[in-house]
């Protein structure tokens, strides 16, 4: 009895791998087929609808069945990538606002996350400002997941949506630094401006992501900056070293002797750097101190900037011949290429 218990539970679960191998061949084969079917009716409706984003034809035929609408509006977005200028970008938005607003308002309506994530990838590329609306409401339903947050700011960032600066200091989900750095890299000067003024109200990666957005954007923030510096927070004021040395915005000696001199090796790093950037002959006895840094990086650094100022090269051979310590006198002689 036991035996065809066993026989009879092998027998069905058998079937059941079968018959689950025969769904996924049946929907690979179609998702294949389906597949064909659009790059056929990409073929179809490339050339015109190439012309008529050049301006070049009025007439564009439009899409009868779901999988020509598939098919125009991957053509779209890939013309949205590829073709530059305003009047052709124009089109592309006009054209995909009139025609396939609908379409990808329902796909936002969705239950399927992944159709929602695809309508947020089209709205962005293809700037339609239009779908703001639905956006917002997107936003603000309870289904909204991380990753649509995320992509969601990141376009109201992109859109210049005033909104965006309140969701920001008040994420639904815990933001990442990345995430955070993304969408400030698509904020107008603007909308920084509004953040800058309530900074206090980011959280710690926010803070950071903000202070790096300063110097990789190259904005001129300076008294922001040394306010930074004088935060209790050391990660914030490497941030605004680090921001600093990459604007290359000069800082007294007074000033960076104090960076210099700090008990965090991330701190002097960035203040040896900014130090080299600064390129003031003062700050060599400064920065010849820190040839005997703890910490290797630090002495290479504050090597690299010596070799900067005026007069840094005398100074490398006079480490390489007398510093007292032998890290000094190592990572000096590295830095003159070791024959001097």
């Amino acid at each position: 009895m036991a035996l065809f218990s066993a026989l009879a539970a092998t027998i069905v679960f058998l079937a059941l791998l079968v018959n689950l191998f025969l769904y996924l061949v049946v929907r690979k084969w179609r998702e294949n087929r389906r597949q064909a079917e659009i790059r056929a009716l990409k073929k179809r409706f490339h050339l015109p609808l190439f012309r008529h984003v050049l301006g070049e034809e009025e007439e564009l035929p439009l899409p009868s069945s779901p999988l020509e609408r598939e098919a125009m509006m991957e053509l779209l977005d890939h013309f949205a990538s590829l073709l530059k200028g305003e009047q052709v970008q124009e089109r592309i938005r006009t054209l995909a606002e009139k025609h396939f607003q609908g379409w990808l308002r329902r796909w936002l309506s969705s239950r399927d996350w992944s159709e929602r994530m695809n309508a947020l990838f089209l709205i962005e590329d293809l700037q339609m400002k239009a779908m703001l609306p639905e956006m917002e409401r997107l936003y603000r339903s309870d289904r909204v997941t991380r990753g649509e947050e995320a992509k969601l700011l990141t376009i109201f960032a992109r859109f210049d949506y005033s909104p965006v600066v309140t969701y920001v200091l008040e994420p639904k989900y815990e933001l990442t630094e990345f995430a955070y750095r993304v969408i400030f890299g698509h904020m107008s000067e603007r909308l920084l401006r509004q953040v800058e003024q309530r900074f206090d109200e980011l959280t710690r990666a926010g803070k950071c992501a903000f202070v790096d957005m300063i110097g990789i954007r190259r904005r001129e923030e300076r008294s922001f900056l040394l306010e930074l510096l004088a935060s209790d927070e050391s990660e914030l004021r490497v941030r605004a070293l680090k921001a600093m040395a990459e604007i290359g915005m000069p800082l007294e000696a007074e000033r960076l002797k104090q960076q210099l001199c700090s008990s965090h090796w991330q701190e002097r790093l960035m203040a040896a750097r900014l130090a080299g950037k600064c390129r003031e002959e003062r700050l060599l006895p400064l920065l010849y101190e820190r040839l005997s840094d703890r910490s290797f990086v630090v002495r290479s650094e504050a090597a690299a900037a010596i070799a900067r100022l005026p007069g840094g090269r005398t100074a490398l051979r006079a480490a390489a011949r007398t510093a007292s310590d032998r890290y000094a006198r190592d990572m000096a002689r590295q830095w003159l290429g070791g024959g001097e």
